[in-house]
């Protein structure tokens, strides 16, 4: 974890490494650095503990920490740190019973003063674990093989109760984030390789990286395909959506101005501001690709 402050963004380079990988670089202020004993293409997972975080039974949460997951020694465990004090907070094994091989992709969510973690495994299994109130064990409350390949990708929709998981195979599947809420709904694709499954803020549309170099946007509701964006000429590997919500409140802000009797009123944006707000509104989503480029799509 890095902090770069906005008002030091001057003094880094903008300068591609590609570009000149002589010269030295300025680096940020490092905050914290956290050991992973594993080698396999698993992404960490991160949230914020809600104000009325307390004691998980593993070791103290507090208001405002940072929650960091990440895959475990051992095959199929996950381990659960607290910043900034850098306590584990959790140790995860794998299901008993269930062989489920590497962790893949994880998840953190808290429904109410609850942590969910979400797992996906080499297996094709996905999981989501609560720690039990009395015991503070950690249980399962979800386990469903809906891939026959190893999960590549996870990500949830806290307003529709569900998340999704994406896999070497040509399956999505969306599962139940809480207790007795919904069936799991499968869908075949047709598309082997759909990675970087990605979320938009609003909870209304997903979109997956191709492995063959195509990014699909479905409803999160019904798991339709909406959109097949084609430009990459190799597989793409990343996505993110634009934060609707916090846009939409940065375009509010800019066009309120508080008269006289204190009271808000609206007022004429001038140019910059009207460019400035027209990028930020756009509802925009980025790929990134094996080729080495990243492209740009105005959607929805």
């Amino acid at each position: 974890m890095w902090r770069l402050p906005e008002e030091d963004e001057s003094d880094f380079s903008i300068i591609m490494p590609i570009e000149n990988a002589v010269t030295d670089r300025k680096k940020p202020q490092l905050l914290h650095s956290l050991m992973v004993n594993t080698l396999n293409f698993c992404s960490f997972a991160i949230c914020h503990s809600p104000a009325s975080a307390g004691d998980t039974g593993n070791g103290p949460v507090r208001a405002g920490d940072v929650l960091v997951a990440v895959p475990g020694v051992h095959d199929g465990h996950v381990n659960v740190t607290a910043l900034p004090s850098e306590d584990r907070i959790a140790t995860i094994a794998d299901p008993k019973g269930t062989k489920t091989g590497m962790v893949m992709a994880i998840g953190l969510h808290y429904v109410q003063d609850y942590l969910l973690v979400l797992v996906g495994y080499e297996s094709g299994y996905a999981c989501v674990w609560k720690q039990h109130p009395a015991s503070k064990q950690w249980q399962t409350t979800y386990t469903y093989k809906a891939h026959s390949q190893p999960v590549l990708s996870l990500d949830i929709a806290p307003a529709l109760g569900y998340f999704y998981t994406s896999s070497a195979d040509a399956v999505i599947a969306r599962h139940p984030l809480n207790d007795n809420t919904a069936d799991t709904k499968t869908m075949q694709t047709k598309h082997a390789g759909q990675q970087s499954l990605t979320v938009r803020s609003d909870d209304k549309i997903f979109a997956t990286a191709g492995w063959d170099g195509k990014v699909r946007v479905y409803s999160a509701k019904t798991l339709k395909e909406l959109a097949v964006l084609k430009w990459h000429k190799e597989g793409c590997y990343a996505l993110a959506f634009a934060d609707l919500k916090a846009n939409e409140d940065d375009s509010d802000n800019a066009a309120r101005n508080p008269n006289t009797d204190g009271n808000v009123v609206r007022r004429t944006l001038t140019v910059s501001e009207q460019r400035s707000m027209r990028a930020k509104s756009t509802h925009w989503l980025a790929a990134g690709s094996k080729d080495g480029k990243a492209s740009l799509w105005d959607i929805y």
